[in-house]
């Protein structure tokens, strides 16, 4: 899901006509200021936890009866770890919507559900309708290596609306990207809370040997899972690398790519980029791809 302000000033003028309409006050709800702060916090959090590859649910209140503490337009944000943030009234009926909400994440697809709250142990009484949106998380690209080559992939990425970031430990590209997509980093000491798992296609094409083996190596040994690494190198040095990797006891993956790409005869820096994200693209959508790691024994070294 692609997110702007429009989205966050929808919620916040939503919320308005909803209590303007309602004139609810409690002690659970204060006046707008609140309630605009807790808009405002709901779209940095969807937008924080869908950029880091992580989904979530918006739970949204359409329909009250009775004397319900959460009236229509109500919102309430629940993460993948079971935060939440805003509310839908408070009480038991915000530990049910969760607990729906975790399973919606599974679901993939959004959910109606209607709550008599009285069966809830709720003194209020009354009905809630709830609306509980999945969004999913972005498709994000990371790029080790900022050269000739990550830059040809960054800019078609981009183009195919991939969430695309990219680390370097060289400082004079940053001038290449978008300052929110640049990462300057160690390469021997990558920034691993940086790097979401599960939705993540990584990249690997710095300028040395042992940059590349050492961002792999990190990668591989966290306890983090990929759908897709894909480092570069020739056909005889990967046979090699990957028995670097199991003489550290580190698995190889199904999920790794090496070398990266697809056999459409790459040469030029633009070429080699479209190989690989033609592969990423492939991957992504579960098809199969002539990838150039079918063209390597890896037991021959």
């Amino acid at each position: 899901m692609i997110l702007n302000k429009n989205f966050a000033i929808f919620i916040y003028i939503d919320i308005l006509k909803a209590c303007k309409k309602n004139s609810y006050q409690s002690k659970l709800f204060k006046p707008h200021k609140i309630l605009k702060q807790d808009v405002m916090n709901i779209f940095d959090e969807i937008k924080k936890e869908t950029e880091s590859g992580r989904p979530c649910v918006l739970v949204t209140v359409i329909n009250s009866e009775g004397r319900t503490p959460g009236k229509p337009s109500f919102k309430m944000l629940v993460t993948s770890d079971g935060k939440s943030i805003g509310t839908i009234g408070g009480g038991r009926i915000e530990v049910e919507a969760c607990e729906l909400a975790s399973k919606v994440m599974r679901w993939k697809k959004p959910e109606l559900k209607n709550y008599e709250l009285d069966k809830l142990d709720m003194g209020c009484g009354g009905q809630l309708t709830l609306f509980f949106d999945y969004i999913g998380a972005e498709k994000q690209i990371l790029i080790f290596g900022g050269g000739h080559v990550g830059q040809a992939l960054y800019k078609i990425a981009k183009h195919v609306s991939y969430n695309v970031k990219v680390f370097d430990n060289r400082e004079s590209l940053s001038k290449n990207y978008s300052k929110d997509d640049f990462i300057l980093c160690d390469f021997e000491k990558i920034p691993l809370d940086k790097i979401p798992d599960s939705s993540a296609f990584v990249t690997i094409m710095t300028y040395e040997h042992k940059y590349d083996f050492e961002v792999l190596k990190q990668i591989l040994a966290s306890n983090k899972t990929y759908k897709y690494v894909g480092l570069i190198g020739s056909r005889k040095k990967i046979p090699t690398v990957v028995s670097n990797l199991q003489k550290l006891n580190i698995n190889i993956p199904d999920y790794l790519y090496a070398p990266i790409g697809t056999n459409i005869g790459a040469v030029t820096a633009e070429e080699i980029a479209v190989s690989i994200l033609s592969e990423i693209i492939g991957v992504d959508k579960n098809k199969n791809v002539d990838s150039m790691r079918n063209l390597v024994d890896y037991s021959q070294k």
